[in-house]
């Protein structure tokens, strides 16, 4: 009980810090001793290495030992002093440069002043500048230490690897580092190892308290990714015992519900879909249907590109559930999305005595109350909607099946609260973007997993071409001309100043009167009522309109085969997950198609963008270099993506540790979980995994 009281005590209280730096701390997440602890460093440098001046390169950052010859004090026009001092050693002389802010009312520099004088020895790091026109060597001073005559001598931000953290305006790297260290000292002795020793003599892992000793102060490299090694095995070997359990538990519930397979909605359906199912369909729609039909509830993730068909499969699932008088829920992560699938829905399932409903915040109260009455009675058998879905007046009297279109929003905590809204329904989540394979363990690990790998076919390959307007509008034209249809995508609905970006608005007017005056073209976007926008697709799809002016609006749930050419305004403004989507929308017939990228690039990172696209139409590449480009996070985006919060582990610089925890999960939770050598470490599944995962009632 002491132990974990002393790792809880406030960081406050540790000394040099008291309540204005524990507010600071407390931004970085930083509210107790263990916290501080476990607040890993980003990076090391390696200022143990001494260099000698004539070998100090410039743009490198290096270790200098050297007697102060002379000192100076420049002023320069911007309010800036320079304190400058000449420190040589037997190979030459490098003038060793601080920079700061002058200010009238105290000496920026009385503490140099002080401490470095004429004829001592020093020690200082920083970064070796360019030539000067005099050819000096200068170096932009980060940090230095006045020797006291003891060659040996080192402290925590010299003569060693030093760690470098993430920190926030008030708190320095000096001041942490110490800080870290007061820590170590006082409070490392009261950690817990919680793995097993035979599971660390197995795979060669240092003890805990080793790790954390070395991660934040290693004597060099060798040690620092040791503990480095051990500390991300022990983050990911925990969340991959926490999805094993919840796989496990699925496993071994029992549902008391059965489908039989009638093909009274299935068969008039799969007759109005105008196309036959490809070999993968087929295969995946089996294994659905085997695990509708199996004893435990189905937790499955279907994972296809764009174009490969997972609507018209998940709508088997949602068919088979209806046909046996069950009732299923269709989350969608957004409203505009939503409304897509409640329009592709009524485009599929027209003609089949199905009654379904949408509810979004924008259902008005009186429908809404309609809705949630004949939810409740089963008179609707498919609700479709955001996680409004998941709210408690929303109740349902017969859900068996729930299917979740992912778009990474929805994780394995929020997918367990989903379960409550019935007696252990059937679980289906699907992927519109390809889910990097170095993320889909972290995300998807308690899940089955089917792939839709095969284009429907007759299907071509899209060409993606970066082309001027111009070109862009007369290859539009000559495409129209022979009886195909055209999307021109914007990024903006009105106006925007600050981006100078072109509108939908303002350019489908200009576009009419200036371009395509000989053409019909229509203008939709997010903000338009759903039955005007059902309207104008509707209309687009019988060829009504030549070309459709558009928002991302289009980006999911579209199906236009005669739309053949897709131009996308300021393709640099779109992240890469949003340009595959879009470029999605087209090549869904037998003609070849075409997408046009308009804009130059500002930026490296949207320059890398442009040429991945120009590349490549394959989904996961495309997604693999997405989650390089913006890291995890952001991939995911910050709301609701479900990812565990690993502070030291990245799934991706890490995938072969991930696999190797995934593999040893499964192994170790047959054979030694339920050991008294690992009740430490099932007593922290539990208590960091067991509520949101709901695993507490297993075992």
């Amino acid at each position: 009980m002491q132990t974990k009281n002393l790792l809880d005590t406030d960081v406050q209280f540790i000394k040099g810090v008291g309540p204005r730096r524990a507010k600071l701390l407390k931004r970085l997440g930083i509210q107790t001793t263990n916290d501080l602890i476990t607040y890993f460093p980003r990076d090391w440098e390696d200022r143990s290495r001494i260099v000698l001046i004539g070998e100090a390169k410039p743009g490198e950052k290096v270790l200098i030992r050297g007697r102060v010859e002379l000192l100076d004090i420049l002023h320069t026009q911007k309010r800036l002093k320079i304190f400058k001092v000449a420190v040589s050693d037997q190979t030459g002389i490098v003038y060793a440069l601080w920079f700061k802010r002058d200010n009238p009312h105290y000496d920026v520099f009385s503490k140099l002043r002080k401490s470095i004088q004429r004829g001592k020895e020093i020690l200082v790091y920083g970064s070796v500048l360019p030539p000067t026109a005099g050819n000096y060597k200068e170096l932009s001073v980060e940090i230095c230490k006045v020797l006291n005559g003891s060659p040996a001598e080192s402290n925590l931000h010299l003569g060693r690897i030093v760690p470098l953290y993430h920190l926030t305006e008030g708190v320095n790297e000096e001041f942490f580092r110490e800080l870290v260290r007061t820590a170590l000292n006082s409070y490392l002795s009261f950690t817990k190892d919680i793995l097993p020793e035979s599971l660390k003599n197995r795979h060669n892992l240092l003890s805990y308290r080793d790790a954390l000793e070395a991660i934040h102060f290693p004597k060099n490299f060798a040690e620092k990714q040791k503990a480095y090694h051990r500390l991300v095995f022990e983050e990911f070997f925990l969340f991959q015992l926490a999805l094993a359990l919840k796989r496990q538990k699925v496993k071994k519930t029992f549902k008391h519900h059965t489908y039989q397979i009638k093909r009274n909605l299935l068969t008039p359906f799969r007759k109005n879909l105008g196309f036959d199912f490809t070999k993968t369909q087929k295969k995946v729609i089996n294994e659905i249907f085997y695990d509708l039909q199996s004893s435990s509830p189905m937790n499955r993730l279907l994972q296809g590109d764009v174009g490969s068909g997972k609507t018209v499969v998940a709508l088997s699932a949602i068919l088979l559930a209806t046909e046996n008088n069950y009732q299923s829920a269709f989350l969608a992560p957004t409203e505009i999305l939503a409304e897509q699938h409640y329009l592709t829905f009524k485009h599929f399932l027209r003609g089949l005595p199905i009654n379904f409903a949408l509810l979004t915040s924008k259902t008005s109260r009186k429908e809404r109350k309609n809705i949630l009455e004949k939810l409740k009675t089963g008179e609707i058998s498919i609700l479709l909607g955001t996680h409004a879905l998941l709210e408690k007046k929303v109740t349902f009297r017969n859900l068996k099946l729930v299917v979740i279109d992912e778009q990474h929003r929805f994780g394995v905590i929020q997918r367990a609260q989903i379960r409550e809204k019935g007696e252990n329904p059937d679980v289906l989540v699907l992927t519109a973007t390809p889910i990097p394979r170095s993320l889909a363990l972290t995300l998807y690990g308690d899940l089955d997993v089917s792939l839709l790998n095969e284009l429907p076919p007759g299907r071509q390959k899209i060409e993606t071409l970066h082309l001027s307007e111009t070109e862009a509008y007369n290859f539009v034209k000559s495409t129209v001309a022979d009886g195909r249809q055209a999307y021109i995508v914007y990024p903006l609905i009105e106006e925007s100043d600050k981006l100078e970006l072109k509108a939908a608005t303002t350019e489908a007017e200009r576009l009419k009167k200036d371009i395509f005056f000989h053409y019909r073209v229509g203008l939709i976007h997010g903000q338009l009522p759903g039955k005007e926008k059902e309207e104008i697709m509707s209309v687009f799809r019988e060829k009504k309109y030549h070309i459709l002016i558009a928002t991302t609006v289009i980006e999911v749930g579209i199906d236009i085969p005669n739309a053949t050419i897709m131009v996308i305004e300021h393709a640099d403004r779109f992240g890469l997950a949003t340009l595959h989507q879009l470029r999605g929308r087209i090549g869904r017939g037998g003609e070849k198609s075409y997408c046009i990228l308009l804009g130059a690039p500002k930026t490296e990172e949207a320059r890398r963008r442009r040429e991945i696209m120009l590349s490549t139409t394959d989904g996961f590449r495309i997604a693999e270099e997405d989650l390089k480009l913006r890291g995890p996070g952001e991939f995911f985006g910050t709301v609701q993506h479900g990812l565990p919060e690993y502070k030291i582990g990245n799934p991706l610089r890490d995938y072969q540790l991930l696999q190797q925890t995934n593999k040893l999960a499964s192994v170790f939770l047959k054979k030694d979980f339920w050991q008294p050598t690992a009740s430490e470490l099932r007593t922290v599944v539990y208590r960091k995994y067991g509520q949101g995962m709901q695993l507490l009632e297993i075992g």
